[in-house]
């Protein structure tokens, strides 16, 4: 099978490409100051996600069989200072891709987020109603939008809050972050406000390869087994790495002066992701000390 997958070296798109099944051909796009070398199963093509001939022309050459779209801006605040930015990466860059799907006859997996939900009445399953509350979230649920009028088989996937390694020259994330900090004995403040049920990127690998490998088509919410606080979450990481919890300080949204509200709590139901899927949630325990027992 031929997947691509935009986003490649994102932190989704790493665990995707380091839990592929040896059946699957690659192709990997990216943008960013740095080159990646291909291998025997992945291809790597450097290219903005709004260069649409670009992606014309890698469609035409490649046929993707199955097109994985994970890439796009995902800092709230940063949305909302560049509104028309993001709109043309997150939204125009998932209609690009959804046109290039159906002329070029490729399933398309939508990556959405738990952002799409208020945080009023969590946890949230598939079926609940969205209703973002801030600029990143609304076009998301746009995004969702236009991948249900597509043409072809179309999924949609909403990981929450994501965490494992991430590429050195990508984006980390809250907990890479916290524990660099902590490792030079700084202060990490945390939302003791803001709750989630935290994913290992692995572990929404598992469940979209799953959707690829099984011909799944519909909505699936993926999260971890425990709703935490984000200073919970933190604290465990601190403990799980034998670094100084005390450190760890909790805070209330607002702390830092945020553009934007954070949904209060956006902790997902994965109970489809649990019977229709197969693919159980790590337990914060668990996934924490995979990330400890893989560090480089």
């Amino acid at each position: 099978m031929k997947v691509l997958i935009t986003g490649g070296t994102g932190l989704l798109g790493k665990a995707l490409l380091e839990s592929c099944s040896s059946r699957i051909e690659i192709i990997a796009t990216y943008f960013g100051n740095y080159c990646m070398q291909d291998n025997d199963q992945v291809k790597y093509v450097k290219l903005d996600i709004r260069d649409k001939n670009g992606y014309i022309n890698l469609f035409k050459d490649y046929k993707p069989e199955m097109t994985v779209h994970t890439a796009g801006i995902g800092s709230p605040d940063f949305a909302e200072k560049n509104k028309e930015l993001v709109s043309q990466i997150n939204l125009g860059g998932t209609k690009s891709i959804i046109e290039n799907c159906e002329r070029f006859n490729s399933k398309f997996i939508f990556i959405s987020s738990n952002g799409i939900y208020d945080g009023r009445n969590a946890p949230y399953a598939e079926e609940d109603k969205a209703e973002p509350v801030n600029y990143y979230g609304i076009i998301k649920l746009k995004g969702e939008e236009i991948t249900k009028k597509a043409t072809i088989p179309a999924i949609i996937v909403r990981p929450i809050l994501m965490y494992g390694w991430h590429y050195l020259f990508e984006r980390s994330n809250i907990m890479t972050q916290s524990i660099s900090k902590l490792q030079k004995g700084e202060i990490v403040y945390a939302y003791d406000d803001v709750y989630v049920n935290p994913l290992l990127n692995i572990n929404c690998a598992a469940s979209i390869w799953k959707i690829v490998n099984e011909n799944k088509i519909g909505d699936y919410n993926i999260g971890g087994a425990d709703r935490v606080s984000i200073h919970q979450f933190v604290s465990k990481a601190a403990k799980i790495f034998n670094l100084n919890e005390a450190l760890v300080v909790p805070v209330q949204q607002g702390f830092f002066n945020e553009l934007v509200e954070r949904p209060r709590d956006t902790s997902l139901k994965t109970a489809k992701m649990e019977n229709e899927l197969g693919i159980k949630p790590l337990t914060l325990d668990d996934g924490l000390i995979f990330v400890r027992e893989t560090q480089k």
